[in-house]
C-alpha cells in the first residue's frame, strides 16, 4: 500500500488489473459508474478514477449500491467466459484462471457489500 493510500485506493489498484480480478474494467465502465452513483471523477488512470467513484458516495447504502454494480459487472465477466468455453471448449484450459480470479474477486464483492450493508443498519442508515 501506498503511504497515503486507504482501503478503496487498495481495492481500486486490484480491481483494474485483470490477472488480480478476472475482469476488465475500462474507463467508459468507470465513468458511467461515476454517472450513475453523481460521483466526482477526475480522468485519470484507471486505479485514480475508480478510486475517485469508490470514494464519492456520501453513505453506507449507496456505497454498497456502488459495490453492487461492480459484481454486476464482474458476473458479465464470468458470463462471457462460460460462453467463450461453451463455443470453443478448448477455451476451458485458458479462462480457468481468469475465472477463478472473477469469482474471487465477487467473492470479496459480496463480502465487502454486506459488511457495509450491516454497518449501515448498525448506523441506522437503513
Amino acid at each position: 500500500m501506498r503511504r497515503h493510500d486507504g482501503p478503496f485506493d487498495e481495492l481500486a489498484r486490484s480491481l483494474v488489473v485483470p490477472a488480480k480480478s478476472g475482469m476488465y474494467l475500462a474507463k467508459s465502465e468507470i465513468i458511467v459508474l461515476a454517472n450513475l452513483i453523481e460521483g466526482s471523477l477526475r480522468v485519470n488512470e484507471r486505479s485514480r478514477m475508480l478510486a475517485d467513484v469508490l470514494k464519492s458516495p456520501d453513505n453506507l447504502v449507496d456505497l454498497a449500491r456502488l459495490i453492487a454494480r461492480l459484481m454486476d459487472l464482474c458476473h458479465a465477466h464470468l458470463q462471457h467466459y462460460a460462453a467463450l468455453i461453451e463455443t470453443w471448449p478448448a477455451m476451458a484450459g485458458p479462462l480457468s484462471e481468469p475465472q477463478r480470479n472473477a469469482r474471487k474477486t465477487l467473492d470479496r464483492l459480496e463480502d465487502l457489500r454486506l459488511e457495509l450493508l450491516d454497518d449501515a443498519e448498525d448506523a441506522g442508515q437503513l
